[in-house]
């Protein structure tokens, strides 16, 4: 039964508002001080576990390359398998925070997957190798890439060697970047036949790396399992542990959600017993 003495209101609207921001359905009946804690905790667990976890604990689906090695570099029309994430099922009674998952996972499938013409200039971070003859050098620094064509791209990379030799290169040739939409802040890029460009007095013929991506394209993206190794190698167990805060997190709010629609499980503690407890 009903406590009669909390204003229910709509309990199907305060479920809801529940549901989209923890607290907004207790808010709405009036019931200001749960409202305050259940914003204030399931949302610090929450954002806590996303900022522990990179921003990246929370995705909807998993993605399998089928032809190809890279899912980044995959065309649309060898569209990769996908599947769906189970903490994700906890991760979405969180509401609002979570949602961009649903949006970001459509724009996934919507997604030309490689890259082959340069809309915007490229001047990022990049970390990678240049195949020059015979040999492969990892390099890191700054590359800048502009349109020079359908196709074509033209640029410098300035940045050093693994072994600390400096390597400046004048950069012209084919560009391939990977798909815009993706679980990872970096995207696949591939330049090849670069007539002119020289690293230590060999022609190089191909930039093989990562670049920045936007934080728009890769936050709550779906990810495959090549990402996750590299966050669980960067951040060790300190990623799992983000997600389950924000599991923990959205299995609160159903608690939340419930309270909203049906009252407290409990009670006040002064309520008259019913016959049954005093036999």
């Amino acid at each position: 039964m009903r406590d009669p003495r909390i204003n229910f209101r709509s309990r199907e609207l305060a479920g809801l508002l529940a549901f989209l921001i923890p607290g907004a359905g207790h808010f709405y009946q009036g019931r200001r001080l749960k409202a305050g804690i259940y914003f204030t905790c399931i949302l610090s667990l929450f954002f806590g576990g996303m900022i522990l976890g990179d921003w990246q604990p929370v995705y909807s689906q998993m993605a399998q390359a089928t032809r190809h090695g890279s899912i980044q570099m995959q065309p649309r029309e060898d569209a990769p398998k996908t599947s769906y994430s189970i903490g994700y099922g906890a991760q979405v009674l969180v509401g609002l925070p979570a949602l961009p998952s649903l949006v970001q996972q459509y724009r996934f499938a919507g997604d030309d997957g490689v890259v082959g013409t340069l809309h915007d200039p490229i001047d990022s971070t990049f970390d990678g190798v240049f195949q020059s003859g015979e040999k492969s050098i990892p390099v890191a620094g700054q590359l800048q890439l502009n349109a020079d064509g359908p196709r074509d791209v033209v640029g410098t990379f300035r940045g050093a060697a693994q072994d600390g030799t400096p390597v400046d290169v004048e950069i012209r040739g084919l560009l391939e970047l990977g798909r815009k939409v993706f679980g990872s802040p970096r995207r696949e890029i591939s330049v090849s036949r670069l007539p002119g460009a020289r690293v230590k007095g060999s022609d190089v013929y191909r930039l093989q790396g990562a670049v920045s991506r936007p934080f728009l394209d890769w936050y709550q993206a779906p990810r495959d399992n090549a990402e996750l190794d590299r966050l669980h190698g960067k951040l060790s167990q300190h990623f799992d542990i983000a997600c389950v805060f924000t599991w923990i997190a959205g299995l609160l709010n159903l608690m939340a959600i419930w309270d909203a629609y049906e009252g407290p499980a409990y009670g006040y503690g002064d309520e008259e017993p019913d016959d049954d407890d005093n036999k």
